[in-house]
């Protein structure tokens, strides 16, 4: 019985130690995250001296009768570019199609008359339950 409590007190002990040294790894790293972000004296991020990086828009929307199209003359890159932007949920299904099935979902689109959102939709969802 005395083996089976000093087996126990052992082990728990070694767990905890292994749990700290694991949360210290954790803090270092998110303190290392954490110094370069300055606050103001009101508790606001302050802007850096850096430029913030300037995101390319594939396309600019003109007006909420476009917001179901999508434009014609995109290439693949752009495409992927176009739905990780602007129509996300989209994206992810599509992006977990594979290779042959993302081409063919581009070669519809790249086909189409006028291509627009709810029949990539389709086919994206057409091809992922296949």
């Amino acid at each position: 019985m005395g083996r089976l409590v000093a087996a126990v007190v052992v082990s728990g002990v070694v767990s905890i130690w292994s749990v700290q040294a694991s949360d210290d790894a954790y803090l270092r790293m998110i303190e290392g995250e954490a110094a370069g972000v300055r606050l103001d004296d009101s508790g606001q991020l302050k802007k850096s001296g850096n430029v913030p990086r300037q995101e390319q828009k594939v396309f600019e929307w003109r007006d909420a009768a476009q917001a179901e199209n999508i434009p014609k003359s995109l290439d693949k890159e752009q495409f992927e570019a176009f739905l990780k932007e602007n129509f996300y949920g989209t994206f992810v299904f599509y992006h977990r199609l594979n290779t042959t099935d993302q081409q063919t979902v581009f070669h519809r689109y790249s086909k189409a008359e006028t291509p627009d959102l709810e029949s990539v939709r389709q086919n994206v969802m057409g091809l992922l339950k296949q």
